[in-house]
């Protein structure tokens, strides 16, 4: 149950009504949608972070599923899960990431992981993992790595702080793969 309500159609200006229809319904963008000013910023910068960054996808998969485990994001979890599916990792990888059990993965995504689960937990990642993260993907990468973990972290608060549901069936079920690379 929500903590905050998700704001009524009725409730939305002409904008945010325009930016939640064009959107995949889900919940987290109906909650956004109650603070206005925040909707289109939010819709951008996640936007960035999936479909414009040069990130490897598997890499960015693989950083929210550890800040959804390590900040307790059911919610970005789950739908996260689905993206990977979508972007072709195994079951075996998303397992390994959402359980915690970096020894199973190979050692780029293990740097990763550990890395997103420092950000998440601890605000500043470790010297010595920030400094693995940028020698394995150069400036760009490491930082766009740097504002993906951040901002799911953020995310991951706001879900757990206004109470956000998962949806009965999460639309990132039925995405498009080629949405996603």
């Amino acid at each position: 149950m929500t903590r905050i309500p998700y704001p009524e159609d009725s409730d939305l200006d002409d904008e945010s009504r325009a930016t939640v229809e064009a959107l995949p319904p889900l919940n987290i963008v109906r909650m956004f949608a109650g603070a206005p000013s925040t909707l289109g910023p939010r819709t951008d910068l996640g936007q960035a972070i999936l479909l414009r960054s040069e990130l490897d996808p598997r890499l960015r998969e693989i950083a929210i599923l550890a800040v959804a485990r390590a900040t307790g994001s059911n919610y970005e979890r789950v739908q996260h899960e689905a993206i990977s599916r979508a972007i072709g990792m195994t079951d075996a990888d998303i397992d390994a990431v959402s359980e915690g059990n970096n020894e199973a993965l190979d050692e780029e995504a293990a740097l990763v992981a550990r890395f997103a689960a420092s950000v998440a937990r601890d605000v500043e990642a470790e010297a010595g993992l920030t400094a693995a993260a940028l020698e394995l993907l150069g400036r760009r990468q490491a930082t766009e790595l740097v504002v993906c973990c951040a901002y799911y972290s953020a995310v991951a608060r706001i879900i757990a702080t206004c109470g956000v549901e998962l949806e009965a069936k999460p639309p990132s079920e039925s995405i498009d793969p080629e949405d996603w690379k």
